[in-house]
């Protein structure tokens, strides 16, 4: 005779928790009533994702999007997702409930804006102006202070003004035509093509 099986869950989700043969008493019979637990059967197919809960009068199937403790007590798994307002700075967010995400989250984490990445393409842009100014005005010295670059600018500009004028201009004028390619730029890829290099 096959011993029949009670199916337990869990008191507050209702979740299934696993199964157990049924109690039988001195006079033979199974005690089938437990807090907890019941006899009906499971669903037949539960699908990946879900898992079963009782109702109080039978199993359903729900969606199962929450993490769960590894064996040393860590939370892992679990779908991870963003709410509209989110940025791409935000951390995930996990539901702690069963049943489907919210109707408006999304799966994917929100992209950081063009515009963000445009301002640091345009930092690198003003970075290498002042890298090429600087190199023009204190050759050879590797890494001149700003005080050896404030006294050659001096110098250049007191004994060949047009000169420090015609090196500014043709930095200056490569510098505008990088951040018209940057301001122009119509995704992350288009930034990435651009190369910062000025005349040398």
């Amino acid at each position: 005779m096959t011993i029949p099986q009670l199916h337990m869950y869990d008191l507050k989700t209702g979740e299934y928790t696993g199964s157990r043969d049924a109690t039988q008493r001195p006079n033979g019979e199974y005690i089938l009533e437990a807090t907890g637990a019941t006899p009906v059967a499971l669903p037949a197919d539960i699908p990946a994702g879900h898992i079963a809960r009782w109702t109080g009068d039978a199993w359903e199937t729900v969606e199962d999007h929450r993490q769960h403790m590894d064996e040393r007590g860590r939370k892992e798994g679990g779908t991870q997702y963003w709410l509209p307002g989110d940025t791409w700075r935000s951390e995930p967010r996990y539901t702690e409930e069963l049943g489907p995400l919210p109707d408006d989250a999304l799966l994917t984490k929100p992209e950081r804006p063009l515009d963000e990445y445009k301002a640091d393409k345009r930092r690198e842009v003003a970075a290498g102006y002042t890298a090429a100014l600087t190199a023009t005005l204190t050759m050879p010295a590797a890494n001149p202070s700003a005080v050896e670059v404030a006294t050659e600018a001096a110098l250049l500009a007191a004994g060949d003004a047009a000169g420090l004028e015609y090196v500014q201009s043709i930095l200056s004028a490569r510098r505008d035509e990088l951040f018209a390619l940057v301001d122009g730029a119509a995704s992350r890829e288009d930034l990435e093509r651009i190369e910062i290099a000025y005349p040398a």
